[in-house]
């Protein structure tokens, strides 16, 4: 089967779906009026050059694509109805649709670490902006070190309270563990989906020799790969 992504913001889209499920993008509509500012291939993913005609990446030509961006006020969400899981729910679908759009520069740091966290989960996605990846790496050290920060407080002021004591270093516990498995999730999923912009082939593996020869492996994976810019095969 073909494969089909979207053209705002090049994610994979399963067959016969009308809104993608990573910006909400309606597929297959229209709507030459809207103002165009990132174009995906809807054959490979790939960020495409204005004007151009054909995928850089992989020869489909693009002429005959009507591509739009999603409007900041397309497809709101409806009532939560008070509900807190769902508050939680259309904050994460919202920060989707806002940072899924926006170039390197756009995004910064924190709307980089934003997308990268909601992401996190996401190893079917294709990245074409290397910035979202080392952003990631910044604010992960960022947000570790101020839990550690948070560690150390806790401890001074509930050292004396034997109860208050073990309760604060449990939650303090909990929170890290949470925290690095999220991190460390969301540091792969990363790399995956720049290394699927890239046309990197056994991806599967280089996730696996990384995790297991970090000082080796990683230098190719963690390094080398996330500085390039444009796919391997267009590499001379």
């Amino acid at each position: 089967m073909e494969k089909k992504f979207c053209t705002n913001c090049g994610s994979q889209v399963n067959e016969g779906a009308k809104f993608c499920p990573n910006c909400g993008n309606s597929i297959g509509s229209t709507n030459d009026s809207e103002t165009r500012q990132k174009k995906f291939c809807t054959n490979c993913g790939s960020q495409l050059n204005e004007g151009s005609k054909f995928c850089s990446n992989c020869g489909n030509s693009i002429a005959s694509i009507n591509i739009q961006r999603t409007t900041s006020g397309q497809r709101q969400s409806g009532s939560n109805n008070g509900n807190p899981f769902n508050q939680i729910q259309d904050y994460y679908e919202q920060t989707k649709k806002q940072y899924g759009n926006l170039t390197d520069q756009e995004l910064g740091f924190v709307g980089s670490v934003k997308y990268a966290l909601v992401h996190w989960i996401d190893f079917k996605g294709v990245e074409s902006r290397k910035s979202v990846y080392w952003w990631l790496c910044l604010g992960i050290i960022v947000i570790s070190i101020c839990i550690g920060i948070l560690e150390e407080i806790l401890v001074v002021l509930f050292s004396n309270i034997p109860v208050l004591d073990v309760i604060g270093t449990f939650i303090v516990l909990v929170a890290m563990i949470a925290w690095g498995f999220i991190a460390l999730i969301a540091y792969l999923s990363a790399i995956v989906r720049r290394m699927r912009y890239l046309n990197v082939q056994n991806i599967t593996m280089w996730i696996i020799l990384t995790l297991f020869i970090p000082i080796i492996v990683g230098l190719y994976t963690e390094l080398y790969l996330m500085l390039i810019d444009k796919p391997i095969n267009n590499q001379n």
